[in-house]
């Protein structure tokens, strides 16, 4: 491709008509170079599309055809998204629903991903790797501590109560 302007990942961002059925083709040719780095959401192929310099409406029918062609599914890809979220980064519900988010997956698809969603389960597994690293200091200190923790991580209130007075509970017998 020519030269122009590129952003910082090397993509070029503005640049010269090219012919309708040429920019098709290397739209279509860059898109399976991203999806052969890693499964992409439709939003967030669309995006790297036209931020590459494609046209929007090439870039919306290129997503299209590989959804339809099955190369593409938010849905599956939220269900990946969302077990790496709930087993690799111990993420409450909240943090979960965000990552997914911010990784381009529709509110429908999050949700629906979300079913199930073990988040007690995650707070005990994230605040036993925490309460090691927390053993020598006072209670009401590591109390505040371990609570700021899980909630910067999204656990909701009532989940990051309950843990917290399990693992007290637990240390007092």
């Amino acid at each position: 491709m020519p030269g122009g302007r590129r952003n910082r990942q090397g993509d070029r961002v503005a640049g010269g008509k090219m012919p309708a059925g040429d920019e098709k083709q290397q739209a279509l040719s860059y898109a399976f170079k991203l999806l052969g780095y890693r499964q992409r959401s439709e939003q967030e192929l669309t995006r790297r599309l036209v931020m590459k310099g494609f046209s929007k409406t090439v870039a919306e029918e290129i997503t299209q055809r590989l959804r339809d062609s099955g190369y593409m599914d938010d849905l599956l890809m939220a269900g990946a998204l969302r077990r790496r979220a709930e087993e690799g980064k111990c993420l409450g519900m909240g943090g979960a629903r965000q990552y997914l988010r911010r990784m381009g997956i529709s509110r429908c698809d999050t949700e629906e991903a979300l079913n199930g969603y073990d988040e007690p389960a995650s707070a005990a597994r994230l605040a036993e790797k925490k309460m090691g690293l927390l053993e020598g200091s006072p209670p009401d200190i590591a109390r505040k501590k371990l609570s700021g923790y899980l909630r910067r991580r999204g656990f909701s209130y009532e989940t990051v109560r309950k843990t917290i007075d399990a693992f007290i509970k637990e240390a007092k017998q």
